[in-house]
């Protein structure tokens, strides 16, 4: 009895604290084999524990199972008997293949194919000796590198079913994966038909009622080819159908057969005494430097006459089917005991086997054999054997174990293509239950039958050189981007590659696929791309991980502390912006918008939660993947930053401070205009459709003194303030977004992004406009204020002024932008009598700037603004007496500090800004909703602004309720004359003077 049952309740309680523990790793079958030795020896079984009322792997436990009933304690079972072995998780182990019979016998039955017996003589006779050898070691080079890379991925962790096709579809993605793996499968399965197609020569040859050297018995006929193909096709698929350790049975009983026919080739070479045979075309010499010399170099003539020559393409289109069996082994994964080590191990050394035996077989052919006689005679090897009937039957066994591997192999693969769903039309091959892929062998078995009407080997064999090499490139293309990204996990216990060996491999097959065939390469390049797409549109996404994204993020790295701020210029600068959202639904149009104005820079959503961080965290885990779903329903270039915070304006710091990385960090903020009736601008949108952000958890409504907090903090890091009013009936120049639109109305269906503006009139009717509305505050640039003067030193914010201009012309920038609407810089002064020199020092702006924009320019004294005019009376009252009586005016602008002293002091300065004017337009009936953002940079302000409508000033206040974005032209009259291409308007309206350029 063990120890520890022996001390009455302490062994107990250690037995529980021992069934308690976490079991092992599920990919470590060492668990299975000691259960299933245990369980089958009647020995202690100290591996099992009860899990969820069943039977799992964990930690060892001393414990003696009893053959009569549980353990128990207290009346209370503790462990119950072993169930039988076909019970317990895990125990196919037992059915498991190792290094020998899994990886070894497969990789070199497959890649010691019939084309050894068949075509030796070909590639000798078409090119030589050292053409062959020289094609043989680009065969072998690329087969070499390919091995190094499928042994690195597949000791890095665990190889499932599918061998190849799983190593790319968890390294490159799905898309790779299912495209490079269905062309995998069709290469592996027409690699099974060639040799079943090549089986029948050597049959015919021996058997053949007018060729047969052995018997005249068996009919000949392009119609019979197809039936003995047929019949060992069936008989091998059967074969594999009864289950791998079938198939290892068959394979090691048979390969004895071929090693004794390759042993018996070499034999002949030494044995055998020279002889001719003029009816057969065999002059065989024995070993002879002068035939050596013959054989030595090249000499591609036509097959037959009447046909071209042979190129060294086509030859190596069909030698190289003769290096490719090295998939053989991985694609077998799933039945191995330990794939990991069995695969490099297992195909490495089959590699170099038959290297050694094509190399040797090459010379000593080469060197005995004529040349007229490898040319004419195909059967050469059979013809110089010391036992002719070892030929034929070597040949045609190894047809049988090279399409026993090959059947299994593709099936597998399919399978695993299958199972993870990448083709809705692999689903009916999906087999949940056992390793054998029953229906994906059905499946090749059909196909397989279709192949054979193809007939001949030198027509199969590009096909499979082509599928296979493609298969070759992205297995080392794997590899390399692995080695290349660095990533800490990529720990492959095989360690004799490196990133160029990976590289090598990829380019040599490559420049091997151009070799063979042109166009056959093209065409199968486009074939894995249709299929790319097919799986990129229509398979949903994979939890498998991308490899790509550790290279993208090992290349952002190394560029990223490349970007030095130090180096930072402003000729290149590009607006990188800070967008603040509250509630995502109402800000829908706004978040288009700045990716729109974002030009290729920086764009990041920030979103505080407030309340306690440690209440809050699982919120803000919870909305962070709902956020980057809008992100990609938006389909916006943006970056999510969420913050907690007991506070608005800490969230917001807190946000600012982390946004961007390096020298990638935002320099414009916009957020929101402060509108307690902001829900309703967004009231076309409550009948859309659900968005990934709708349950998340909103705050209160931000107070007035956070707001005005907030923008002083970001003005305090030195950032561009924005502040954005009325986007949510803003409508968007894109064609798609209108069709789009007027489809869902039509079908009565919501949209995601509803337009809630008509789509724009004729065009003839009047062009469409962003208008700028820059504001400089202050005096002019060089003329600083003088001492003493108090509040009365104004500050100017050409910066900001500069910017409006610039924001604008990013946004023309935009194709859609660009192609319906034209810039509009709108300017004002105080008196009438300043609009000649205001108008020529922002015309010599623009053109300085190089902005291509049409100009006008107000009096703001004569306009009649309700805003105005309650703006300059305070400006008045604030005024010394002296100034009063001297007749000085009363219309001020407002005043803007640097550092406001009261913080509703810098809400009022931006709330109260002077308005565009009020003049007459002409809109569509149901016009659009404005939107507007007002710019405050340095403690100065100025406005970005569009097309006022005619209701669009809000009278009482200091915001305008609505803007059109690029509406119409007002109707006036017009007086024009030409000056050097440009014309001069000078156009009176509402009673105010303004000067325009076109």
């Amino acid at each position: 009895m063990p120890r520890f049952l022996s001390r009455g309740g302490t062994g107990i309680d250690d037995l529980e604290r021992q069934l308690a523990r976490v079991g092992s790793n599920e990919n470590d079958t060492s668990g299975d084999e000691a259960i299933a030795k245990g369980v089958l020896a009647g020995e202690a079984t100290p591996l099992l524990r009860r899990q969820g009322g069943g039977v799992a792997r964990g930690q060892h436990a001393d414990a003696q199972y009893q053959r009569d009933g549980d353990v128990t304690h207290g009346g209370r079972a503790l462990v119950s008997p072993p169930p039988p072995p076909t019970a317990i998780a895990g125990t196919s182990g037992l059915r498991k293949l190792g290094t020998w019979d899994g990886v070894f016998m497969p990789v070199m039955l497959s890649i010691w194919g019939i084309l050894v017996f068949v075509r030796m003589g070909y590639f000798l006779s078409q090119l030589g000796i050292v053409g062959t050898a020289a094609s043989f070691a680009c065969g072998y080079l690329v087969t070499t590198m390919t091995t190094l890379s499928i042994s690195a991925i597949s000791t890095n962790g665990t190889v499932k079913g599918g061998g190849p096709y799983y190593m790319l579809s968890r390294s490159l993605g799905p898309e790779f994966g299912g495209s490079i793996g269905l062309m995998f499968y069709l290469g592996t399965l027409l690699s099974a038909v060639l040799n079943t197609v090549a089986f029948v020569e050597p049959l015919l040859n021996n058997f053949g009622q007018t060729q047969g050297d052995l018997s005249h018995t068996i009919p000949e006929g392009p119609g019979w080819n197809i039936v003995y193909s047929s019949v060992l096709y069936t008989l091998c698929v059967i074969v594999c159908l009864t289950g791998a350790r079938a198939f290892a049975r068959a394979s090691t009983l048979l390969s004895t057969f071929i090693i004794a026919a390759t042993a018996l080739v070499l034999v002949s070479f030494a044995m055998r005494q020279p002889f001719v045979n003029e009816e057969k075309s065999v002059y065989y010499t024995g070993w002879s430097m002068a035939t050596f010399r013959e054989n030595m170099w090249p000499d591609l003539t036509p097959l037959a006459a009447g046909r071209p020559a042979e190129t060294f393409g086509s030859v190596l289109g069909v030698l190289f089917p003769a290096c490719i069996g090295i998939m053989a082994g991985a694609s077998m994964s799933s039945t191995l005991r330990k794939p990991s080590k069995s695969i490099p191990k297992g195909t490495l050394w089959a590699v170099l086997i038959t290297f050694v035996l094509y190399m040797a077989i090459t010379i000593g052919l080469g060197a005995t054999t004529r040349r007229v006689t490898l040319r004419e005679n195909f059967n050469v090897l059979q013809e110089i054997s010391i036992l002719p009937l070892a030929m034929p039957v070597g040949a045609i066994v190894t047809s049988v174990t090279s399409t026993l591997s090959g059947v299994l192999a593709a099936a597998s693969v399919l399978q695993a293509i299958a199972r993870d769903d990448l083709f809705a039309f692999l689903r009916p091959l999906r087999q949940r239950r056992g390793d054998d892929p029953t229906r994906a062998i059905l499946a090749t078995f059909a196909l397989g039958q279709l192949a054979f009407f193809v007939g001949d080997t030198n027509a199969v064999a590009p096909f499979t050189t082509m599928f296979n090499l493609i298969m070759f490139a992205f297995v080392n293309v794997a590899c390399l981007v692995l080695r290349l990204g660095a990533s800490v996990n990529f720990r492959p216990t095989f360690h004799y590659f490196k990133a160029w060996t990976a590289a090598l491999g990829a380019v040599g097959c490559f420049a091997l696929m151009g070799a063979v065939d042109v166009a056959a390469a093209l065409a199968s390049t486009a074939a894995v791309v249709v299929l790319f797409l097919y799986v990129h549109y229509t398979c949903p996404p994979k939890p498998w991980g991308d490899v790509t994204q550790s290279l993208i993020y090992h290349q952002c790295r190394k560029y990223m502390l490349r970007l030095d701020l130090r180096k930072d210029h402003v000729k290149f600068w590009r607006p990188q912006i800070l967008l603040l959202v509250h509630n995502p639904r109402s800000s829908l149009q706004l978040i288009r918008f700045c990716n729109a104005l974002k030009k290729g820079g920086l764009y990041v959503i920030g979103h505080v939660i407030k309340g306690n961080f440690y209440e809050m965290l699982p919120e803000l885990q919870r909305q962070e993947p709902a956020w980057l779903r809008l992100i990609d329903v938006l389909r916006v270039k943006a970056f999510v930053n969420l913050a907690i915070d007991e506070s608005d304006d800490g969230g917001v710091r807190s946000i600012a401070f982390g946004a961007g990385l390096g020298g990638m960090r935002p320099n414009i903020a916009v957020l929101g205009a402060l509108d307690a009736n902001c829900d309703q601008d967004s009231r076309l949108m409550a009948g859309s459709e659900a968005l990934p952000t709708d349950g998340i958890l909103l705050n209160a409504p931000v107070s007035h003194t956070a707001y005005v907090r907030i923008i002083e903090d970001l003005m305090a890091m030195g950032k561009a303030v924005g502040v954005a009013y009325g986007f949510a009936g803003l409508r968007f120049p894109t064609a798609a977004a209108a069709t789009m639109a007027g489809r869902r109305a039509d079908q009565q269906q919501p949209s995601v992004l509803p337009l809630t503006c008509p789509p724009p009139r004729d065009a003839a009717r009047g062009r469409q406009y962003i208008d700028l509305w820059p504001i400089q505050i202050g005096t002019a640039a060089g003329m600083p204020a003088t001492a003493g003067a108090g509040m009365r030193a104004y500050l100017t914010n050409f910066d900001s002024y500069v910017m409006v201009l610039q924001l604008g012309t990013v946004l023309h920038l935009v194709p859609d932008w660009g192609r319906r609407y034209q810039l509009r810089v709108m300017c004002f002064v105080e008196d009438p009598t300043d609009i000649d020199e205001e108008y020529r020092r922002v015309v010599k702006l623009l053109r300085d700037l190089r902005v291509d924009a049409e100009l006008r320019v107000h009096a703001l004294r004569s306009a009649g603004l309700a805003t105005y005019d309650k703006a300059a009376a305070a400006a008045s009252c604030k005024q010394p007496a002296s100034a009063r009586e001297t007749g000085a005016s009363t219309a001020q602008p407002i005043q803007a500090v640097r550092q406001p002293s009261v913080k509703s002091g810098a809400f009022s300065m931006m709330v109260n800004l002077p308005m565009p004017p009020r003049y007459e337009a002409t809109r569509s009936a149901g016009g659009c909703s404005a939107a507007s953002i007002s710019s405050i940079a340095s403690s100065s302000s100025s406005e970005l602004g569009f097309e006022s409508d005619p209701d669009s000033i809000h009278e009482a206040g200091g915001l305008p309720r609505s803007r059109t974005l690029g509406d119409h032209d007002e109707e006036s009259d017009e007086e024009s004359d030409s000056d050097e291409g440009v014309t001069i308007q000078t156009t009176e309206f509402n009673d105010m003077p303004v000067k325009t350029q076109n």
